[in-house]
């Protein structure tokens, strides 16, 4: 790989010192000749949003580029090429592009930076003997309610994001390619979220603060676009959306009979379009109780092939699914594109009754650890899909986002006096965004 710089100045940025260890790069002059698995690399703190449009040639030609601590600016003026961006600011963000023989085109593009979201902490203590009837009723100690956090980008999420361009520079068009005369885009978007799940706080049964540990989300969005332009059906487009993810604790804080956790407690993507997009299909749809769930939709385009009579008209039919383990966690769609994902046992992993939790604990001063999911002392794989459709030939930029509520508890008991138990319970909850903007003119 060969790597070109545009930079005003000198390149001051962890990712850039990553990707450039070990090798010279060149400085890049408008009109320079780059091809697939060379890197364009400008720097959007020394070069102006108006300078992006030099790479263009370079990302047609089958090159990446990555731009380094770009801003909305920077992004707006990438997107006149691939007709797609994120929102917000990043310390890198990386595109390739490629385009099939049949004039689909797939825009692979990952973005690393700061994780900055609303967080909630809340604490629920008491003691007591169940048996002589002595048990305190439990109370809810709201430490603080969307309270915005900031997670730094780490060395570890520099590293993974750097790894990962590997595979994005040489990206394909998927193997069913769209036929030719049918406009198509699909954009693959990937980033992680972070927080840190602390305590920070004594309970009022003198139990706590709990230790901390980082809490992840690995996302990967899929957007498919579409052009139906059939003589039979009139114009309109379709714009779906799949978003798969990994979430996970990296490991528990602690996991012994009276110290447990943070366990996964449930994570709740919720999407949200424009009302110029109207919702088509939708999945996965609610489950409880099943060790699987297959997420995916099926939709049928109609194009004018402009190759035969009638018109031209032909259709292609475009699917997709995705099938995960969720053993022992449930499943609620709460509308078209709101879901909750939750651990089902030994608790409601989405409760807001700390009576609730209650169910994972026994009065001899001991958690019953062994009750809870693999999934939840470790990751879950999850997927949500939606696929909207317009009325009319939208030309203008589009904005959808996507929230994923996520929720970590952590469990403490302490045995009194040989029978009861103290006990305080922790949950936190991290509520990161994905912003992104979508130029509808690429579809006509």
């Amino acid at each position: 790989m060969s790597i070109y710089t545009l930079s005003n100045g000198p390149i001051v940025n962890p990712v850039y010192a990553r990707v450039a260890a070990g090798t010279t790069p060149t400085p890049y002059v408008a009109g320079m000749p780059l091809s697939s698995g060379d890197l364009l690399v400008i720097d959007a703190l020394t070069c102006p949003a108006s300078d992006v449009p030099l790479g263009f040639p370079a990302l047609d030609a089958g090159a990446a580029l990555l731009l380094l601590d770009a801003g909305d600016d920077h992004k707006k003026a990438l997107a006149g090429n691939i007709g797609f961006r994120s929102h917000g600011a990043s310390r890198g963000y990386h595109v390739a592009k490629r385009r099939s023989g049949s004039g689909a085109t797939r825009c692979c593009i990952s973005e690393v930076g700061d994780s900055t979201a609303p967080a909630s902490l809340y604490c629920a203590s008491g003691a007591g003997n169940q048996e002589q009837g002595t048990l305190q009723p439990a109370t809810l100690q709201v430490i603080y309610e969307n309270q915005v956090e900031t997670q730094p980008m780490t060395e570890e999420d520099a590293d993974f994001f750097v790894a990962s361009l590997t595979t994005a520079a040489v990206a394909t068009t998927d193997a069913g390619t769209p036929p030719e005369g049918l406009i198509w885009f699909t954009w693959i978007y990937s980033r992680s979220h972070s927080f840190t799940a602390s305590g920070s706080y004594n309970s009022d049964a003198d139990l706590g603060p709990p230790p901390s540990r980082t809490i992840t989300a690995n996302l990967t969005y899929t957007f498919q676009g579409a052009l139906n332009n059939s003589t039979q059906s009139g114009s309109f487009q379709f714009l779906g959306l799949q978003e798969r993810g990994i979430y996970q604790n990296n490991g528990m804080a602690s996991n012994t009979d009276t110290s447990c956790g943070w366990t996964l407690g449930s994570i709740c993507p919720s999407f949200s379009a424009p009302a110029s997009l109207y919702w088509y299909d939708s999945s996965p749809s609610n489950t409880n109780n099943v060790s699987t769930v297959t997420t995916g939709s099926s939709v049928t385009v109609g194009f004018n092939a402009g190759t035969s009579g009638g018109g031209g008209n032909a259709s292609y039919t475009y699917s997709n699914s995705v099938t995960e383990n969720i053993t022992d966690w449930y499943i609620t769609q709460q509308t078209s594109a709101n879901w909750i994902y939750a651990q089902n046992t030994p608790f409601d992993g989405n409760t807001t009754d700390p009576s609730k939790i209650n169910d994972s604990r026994g009065w001899n001063g001991l958690i019953d650890t062994s009750t809870f999911p693999v999934i939840s002392t470790s990751s879950l794989q999850f997927a949500a899909d939606c696929v909207w459709k317009t009325n009319t030939v939208l030309t203008g930029e589009i904005s959808i986002s996507v929230v994923n509520l996520m929720r970590v508890d952590y469990l403490m008991v302490d045995k009194v006096l040989g029978f009861g138990n103290a006990w305080a319970d922790w949950w936190k909850q991290s509520n990161p965004s994905d912003g992104f903007s979508i130029d509808m003119s690429v579809l006509t």
